[in-house]
């Protein structure tokens, strides 16, 4: 009588925004192909990334940032706390021999809970400076992957446990590297979409659309999970500032905070530009690869994607990151060519169109800057990361 396959239990703890559950939702995927059960814990945030294709499940568990004040010091304790005993029942009862963390404040009380039952733990940095919680449990993690070959923040005696895998990538983003970048062609008539507007209702309230339109040069804005106020407050004022003749080529598609969207759109309608807003796309990937230049926040699963999608960028890293990392990735890609920056002090109405205005005059430096995008990508990641969970696993008798 053959004996019982013994399950291959993984947990993954992630959570807090976009840019921890997007490379964790990758490699769960990819465990999943190599016959793996991974299996997730995360917070609710998680719930706005669940997919009825999964093929793995999820425990939400309680978690919070802790603040300075007396209230948030006791109400964030309290939570941690409950969040270590469900975490701790949870790896109990799956009984894994690898525990993967993606920091970020969610994955704290889970990773403690990991620390009392002695697991295995792998922690993955996804920006350019190890996070404060990263840092908390590098000592007790038996590998650290970087999405950066040049990532500060890691204590000397560290070093040595520290691998480049590069950040995991969503696989229908990682199909757009095999496509070259096209500046449009100007001369070419399509059908316009009847989808403009910040909910796909509000077409109406545009001025009759022609059925035949030159073709459009693309403008994807992308807020990321904080939805970037900044970008609904400058840019509609900045595009409308355009010269003419560019300004009527221009197709712009922005992401944005959900209580912000109408007075977004509104902004823009304003200013007659041709404009699509809402708080998410489901078709990103889409949007992704109709884009002729992206404005974008400095999250690292952000730039990665674009860079593996080989756009032109403009990035605009959050001022009041943690450790500044945002602006430590940007200066990564700028380094190599692949984007613009502004920081925030000079995110300004002029700043934005003179920039505007020289990208889409510049083809050549449209092409330029998608070919160094691709240089700086690495959409090997996930195979690279999930051969060291692989043989990380296979070390552990037990």
């Amino acid at each position: 009588m053959k004996k019982a396959k013994k399950t291959k239990n993984i947990i993954i703890l992630t959570g807090g925004t976009g840019g921890h559950i997007f490379p964790a939702r990758c490699i769960a995927q990819e465990l999943v192909k190599k016959g793996f059960h991974p299996h997730i814990i995360a917070n609710k945030n998680y719930l706005r990334y669940i997919s009825y294709k999964d093929q793995f499940d999820f425990n939400l568990i309680a978690a919070t940032s802790i603040k300075k004040s007396l209230f948030s010091l006791f109400f964030g304790a309290f939570t941690i706390f409950f969040g270590i005993i469900k975490s701790l029942l949870i790896i109990l009862l799956k009984n894994p021999k690898v525990i993967i963390a993606f920091g970020g404040y969610a994955t704290f009380p889970s990773l403690i809970a990991a620390v009392i039952l002695r697991k295995n733990i792998i922690i993955h940095e996804q920006n350019a400076h190890l996070g404060k919680v990263n840092q908390i449990f590098a000592k007790f993690a038996n590998k650290i992957a970087l999405s950066f070959k040049n990532t500060s923040g890691i204590a000397r005696e560290f070093q040595e446990k520290s691998v480049y895998t590069g950040n995991p990538i969503r696989s229908e983003i990682i199909k757009l590297f095999q496509s070259d970048y096209q500046y449009p062609n100007y001369n070419v008539k399509y059908k316009s979409s009847k989808n403009m507007g910040y909910d796909l209702v509000l077409s109406s309230d545009f001025d009759e659309i022609k059925k035949v339109e030159l073709e459009y040069f693309n403008i994807l804005i992308i807020g990321g999970s904080g939805g970037a106020k900044i970008f609904s407050d400058i840019l509609p004022k900045a595009f409308f500032n355009v010269r003419s003749e560019l300004k009527s080529k221009i197709n712009i598609t922005q992401q944005c905070r959900q209580d912000i969207v109408e007075e977004t759109f509104e902004q823009y309608k304003t200013f007659n530009l041709n404009i699509t807003v809402k708080p998410f796309f489901n078709n990103i990937e889409k949007k992704i690869k109709e884009a002729h230049l992206v404005i974008a926040r400095a999250g690292s699963s952000t730039i990665f994607e674009l860079a593996a999608a080989k756009k032109p960028m403009i990035l605009v890293p959050f001022a009041k990151s943690a450790h500044d990392h945002q602006q430590k990735n940007a200066d990564q890609f700028l380094k190599k060519g692949a984007a613009y920056i502004v920081k925030e002090k000079d995110f300004t109405i002029n700043n934005i169109t003179n920039i505007t205005e020289k990208l889409i005059d510049n083809p050549k430096l449209l092409y330029r800057m998608s070919k160094d995008a691709a240089k700086t990508s690495n959409i090997k990641a996930t195979d690279n990361f999930v051969k060291i969970i692989k043989k990380n696993y296979d070390k552990i008798k037990k």
